[in-house]
């Protein structure tokens, strides 16, 4: 009698309680908080928006949108698990980026997803800011030979190199002609991609549905903020970021310095001639690659979420090296692994790459560590 009187487990009797659906959204989102993310992901992800102006209730087009796009993700997942489960004869199979056990498991695996997405975020972010890439709206960063090439191809060479100084391992490329335009969501994440697979890599067909989509709603804000997605008309993508980052958050002081340093050194900036940019190149590309390398130590070995998987990936992969089934797992494109620009073939030169990261992760951590940013010391 009491669990039927106290249903929902905060003391509302059966009599007086009102059906769901005359509740107000926010007991309807206190009820079932699965939906609560989900919308308001759409919301933010949609308009732009902060999380304390998200609506009792949407748009229903909204509804109907975020309703399509559940089931496109969801047909592709469904694809991959008929064929996981047709392919292994298995009574049970869950469906990619889904827990076993949904009902209990739920909440506690996505918590862990998001986190998860939020390091790699952040991460990207550091390296953006290490070569003062991050912002640069109006330049082509270069740090490659055959971004050199590409950057000339986009006007013919009739643009303009420029150096931020030796400790900034990048060039910058600015056109010839009209300012570049800010590049569209989707447009970005395909060109992403396919560098990926032309690399030898590829994504988790979910997790390449997913980003579309996403990037899909992401790009449909131009229909209501005159065709721009991320910045006002004549404002920089510098000036959107800070105006949307919020005081409160515990990056703010970081990306505030990084701001104002990006200024500074852009006052100093240096044109260059196309010999000169030619001969800075090579030493460029030297240190680039260099960075790469202690990039998977700084993933590894600073953030919690990562560090935890690449152990328990480290530890399969020496299971399957004893047992000898390492080779055909590679052989058969389970494991793609890349040093460099060369795609690793062989089980034994995979098995000992991964010694000497572990070997060397250590130092490379201790040494980035002790790395002072010097905008932030100047606020000391």
């Amino acid at each position: 009698q009491k669990k039927w009187e106290a249903f929902d487990g905060r003391g509302t009797t059966r009599q007086n309680n009102k059906l769901l659906y005359q509740r107000p959204s926010f007991e309807y989102y206190d009820v079932y908080r699965g939906p609560l993310i989900e919308h308001m992901i759409f919301y933010l992800t949609k308009t732009g928006g902060d999380a304390r102006t998200f609506p009792e209730t949407m748009p229903v087009q909204w509804f109907a949108e975020i309703y399509d796009t559940r089931f496109k993700v969801y047909n592709v997942l469904q694809r991959r698990k008929r064929q996981a489960q047709e392919a292994a004869l298995s009574r049970d199979c869950h469906m990619d980026f889904h827990p076993h056990d949904l009902e209990h498991d739920g909440e506690a695996y996505y918590s862990k997803l998001i986190a998860k997405e939020s390091a790699l975020t952040e991460v990207t972010m550091g390296r953006l800011m290490g070569n003062y890439i991050l912002f640069s709206d109006a330049y082509i960063p270069v740090q490659t030979g055959q971004a050199f090439y590409r950057a000339l191809q986009t006007d013919g060479g009739k643009g303009t190199f420029y150096t931020l100084g030796s400790d900034v391992y990048c060039l910058f490329y600015k056109p010839a002609g009209e300012a570049l335009s800010m590049p569209d969501p989707t447009e970005c994440f395909h060109s992403l991609a396919d560098y990926a697979s032309l690399t030898g890599r590829r994504f988790e067909v979910g997790y390449a549905a997913v980003m579309e989509a996403f990037t899909e709603v992401l790009e449909s804000r131009k229909e209501g903020l005159g065709g721009s997605w991320f910045t006002a008309p004549g404002e920089s993508s510098k000036d959107a970021f800070m105006r949307r980052l919020k005081k409160s958050d515990p990056a703010y002081e970081i990306f505030k310095a990084y701001s104002e340093e990006y200024t500074e050194k852009w006052a100093g900036a240096k044109a260059l001639s196309m010999e000169q940019a030619m001969a800075e190149m090579p030493e460029i590309e030297r240190k680039y690659n260099l960075e790469c390398q202690e990039y998977g130590s700084v993933l590894f070995g600073l953030s919690d979420e990562f560090s935890a998987a690449g152990k328990m990936e480290q530890e399969q992969l020496a299971k399957l090296a004893d047992q000898g089934t390492l080779q055909a797992q590679i052989d058969s494109g389970a494991y793609v692994a890349i040093e460099g620009s060369s795609k690793i073939t062989s089980a034994g030169d995979l098995t000992k790459a991964v010694e000497e990261f572990e070997s060397s992760k250590d130092k490379s951590v201790d040494a980035i560590l002790a790395t002072k940013l010097p905008a932030l010391e100047k606020k000391k």
